[in-house]
């Protein structure tokens, strides 16, 4: 009992952002609201006739939309095919599964070790009450806003009954545009790069192994030619999203195969890392610190537990003995709960394997700087960029080394100063690749149409044994909510009585700007012609201007000028004289300095093992 007790509380704790409200909410549903079907709802599309249902905020809502056939058996690591047609009036009640995951909490899977299911290319819409006689037409046609869920490409999903993170229903209403949320298939469904799957592919699609990323591309397909029907433009679509939705915002801008199917994209603390082909298949790679995790060796692993093989080195010998035919149906054949048994589930269950490759077709096989400085070597649009002031404490608010545990339970941060410290500079390192060497590669393009934020809102909580402000602070995927203005009951526990007037104002001003963006290409001063102007990023000496976007307590919205670089910031850290001992550096140094940017010549150059 303490043990749940004690997850509970860390739960709660988190409950603001996107992974933390699904748990909670899991563990504590709302009640939903009835869903009866609305006549006015009734939409033609090129698969048969459907019908959807009225929502909060008075919206009309579809849930669960195939886009695309289940990839499933034979279809299983393949470009996602058109979806089938219908006949009848289907219902759009309920939304559809979450792709195939690991649990978020241990323990709350299905029995079979895993959530969702292979059947999960579906979609869903929020948008204004419109009957099926007024649908808007030409010019009056509502812009479209496309949302790409985070979860380090490996959990989340669109949404799911009684875990509606991204609700749409508000930002649809109040703004007058149309708000989609996607699956996608996601961790070894979704990217996976072998040499049996490629040599057997009947298409180039097919054979890139970024199945993921084309399933993105499918689902903008699908609205391209069926948004109108609901009163969408298909010539104004703004693709967005967090994390690694943010992240699947840029592969989506620099794929030829996205070129012309969207106008504006906003990057919600998002990276872009493109993998090798080499690291995506073959042995001896260090992807991320980890070598297991190339299609080989996740292939070798199925092998071994699959009883095809006594180990490692028999199962990478027998990859080499197989036909690529052979081999690729084999794979096909694997449960999902078989495939998903080898990992080590991570932070909310989370698995790191290399992800979105360059392909060469699907994905240009180039880095991400040479893709975003060539002018014509992505889709270039109007761009929103940003991050979160605190991006790191959502990651090191639970890690052992820096808080204290009592139990299952954080009691207290072991040094508030030494954790805002190394949080500042791995959060500053997250904003220098994420943010501003973007924007300063996409601004000498389009030195007007690129626009940059950081959103520093940290007005939580005290708990007594702990002050959430120092814990949390402005963390990672907490400015969620407010861009969808969906604080559920669960996430009350964050913000005093005495704050929340000023959350839901900075969240009313957010989605203003989102929606101003998605409607004309600039946050210019939000719909309501009442926020602080928004200026672009620009170029040379006037390069730098970013948008803090916090409540009136804490100096409200306001505009100011900075670009910090990887360098300065690992120049600033080797000169820093606050660790108290060599222990203290190394771990600044590991907690800083992670992914690519680790380096390990500078790491043993501190003394560290």
């Amino acid at each position: 009992m303490l043990r749940f007790l004690g997850i509970m509380l860390l739960v709660t704790v988190v409950t603001v952002v996107t992974i933390g409200i699904s748990i909670y909410a899991y563990l504590s549903p709302e009640e939903p609201l009835p869903r009866l079907v609305s006549p006015s709802s009734v939409r033609t599309i090129d698969t048969g006739e459907l019908v959807g249902f009225q929502g909060k905020n008075h919206a009309h809502t579809w849930l669960g939309i195939p886009y695309a056939q289940s990839p499933v058996l034979d279809l299983r690591w393949k470009a996602p095919r058109p979806a089938m047609a219908w006949t009848g009036r289907r219902e759009m009640l309920a939304y559809g599964p979450a792709c195939v995951q690991l649990p978020t909490i241990p323990g709350t899977d299905d029995g079979r070790g895993i959530v969702g299911d292979e059947n999960c290319l579906v979609l869903n819409i929020w948008a204004p009450m419109i009957g099926p006689t007024k649908i808007p037409t030409g010019d009056a046609r509502l812009p479209v806003m496309f949302w790409i869920h985070g979860g380090g490409n490996s959990v989340g999903s669109g949404g799911r009954d009684q875990v509606e993170v991204y609700d749409g229903s508000l930002l649809a209403t109040e703004h007058n545009v149309i708000v989609i949320t996607v699956n996608y298939r996601m961790g070894p469904l979704g990217w996976f790069a072998h040499d049996a799957l490629k040599q057997t592919a009947e298409t180039p699609e097919d054979a890139s192994g970024n199945y993921g990323t084309l399933d993105l591309i499918a689902a903008l397909g699908w609205v391209q030619k069926n948004i109108a029907n609901f009163g969408g433009d298909p010539h104004n679509i703004t693709i967005f999203g967090e994390s690694a939705g943010g992240s699947n915002v840029l592969s989506l801008m620099a794929s030829p195969l996205a070129k012309g199917m969207f106008q504006q994209a906003i990057v919600q603390s998002g990276r872009l890392e493109i993998a090798s082909m080499e690291e995506a298949q073959q042995i001896g790679h260090d992807n991320y610190g980890n070598d297991r995790l190339s299609s080989r060796e996740i292939t070798a692993r199925w092998l071994v537990n699959a009883g095809r093989a006594t180990d490692r080195d028999a199962a990478i010998a027998l990859q080499d003995e197989m036909s690529h035919e052979e081999l690729a149906v084999w794979l096909r054949s694997l449960s999902p709960a078989d495939m998903y048994g080898i990992f080590d589930a991570g932070f909310a269950g989370m698995i790191m394997m290399p992800m979105i490759f360059g392909d060469g077709f699907v994905i240009p096989d180039k880095s991400t700087i040479e893709v975003f400085s060539d002018s014509n070597g992505y889709t270039n649009v109007p761009v929103m960029i940003g991050s979160t002031r605190d991006e790191m404490k959502l990651f090191m608010g639970f890690s052992p080394d820096y808080v204290e545990y009592t139990g299952n339970f954080i009691t207290g941060i072991k040094d508030l100063a030494a954790y805002n410290r190394d949080m500042k500079y791995a959060s500053d390192m997250w904003r220098a690749e994420s943010v501003d060497s973007l924007a300063e590669m996409m601004s000498a393009h389009r030195p007007d149409a690129v626009f940059t934020y950081r959103f520093d809102a940290d007005d939580w909580r005290n708990l007594g044994f702990i002050d959430l402000k120092d814990l949390l602070g402005a963390a990672h995927a907490f400015e969620i909510p407010f861009i969808f203005g969906y604080f559920p009951a669960s996430s009350k526990i964050v913000f005093p009585d005495s704050t929340f007037d000023e959350v839901e104002r900075l969240s009313d001003a957010m989605m203003s700007y989102w929606a101003e963006f998605a409607h004309h290409g600039t946050p210019g001063r939000g719909r309501v012609i009442e926020e602080p102007e928004w200026l672009p990023w620009r170029q040379g000496q006037e390069s730098g201007h970013y948008m803090i976007l916090d409540t009136d307590l804490d100096g409200g919205i306001r505009m100011t000028r900075e670009v910090i670089s990887l360098d300065e910031i690992k120049t600033a850290f080797f000169v820093d004289s606050s660790h108290k001992n060599q222990d203290e550096k190394c771990l600044s140094y590991r907690s800083a300095f992670f992914g690519y940017n680790y380096d390990q010549d500078e790491y043993t150059s501190l003394g560290c093992r």
